[in-house]
């Protein structure tokens, strides 16, 4: 039987437990560890975030601002 488990936020000391259980039932495991990407954290920043950043009126306004 397969099974897939998906855990986000996982340290080490739970890697290290749920490993532990594995070779107890002599099991196996395959860990992959992904990575979120930047431009993800970036925007879930600015989401937490929004009164570090400048707002615009319109998308030209932005765009002016962005190519100065």
């Amino acid at each position: 039987m397969t099974v897939k488990l998906t855990i986000e936020n996982a340290n080490e000391d739970l890697i290290k437990a749920i490993k532990s259980i594995v070779k107890v039932a002599n099991a196996e495991i395959k860990i992959t560890k992904e990575k979120i990407p930047a431009w993800l954290k970036e925007a879930k920043y600015m989401e937490k975030n929004p009164h570090k950043y400048k707002t615009y009126k319109n998308v030209d306004e932005m765009f002016e601002d962005i190519l100065k």
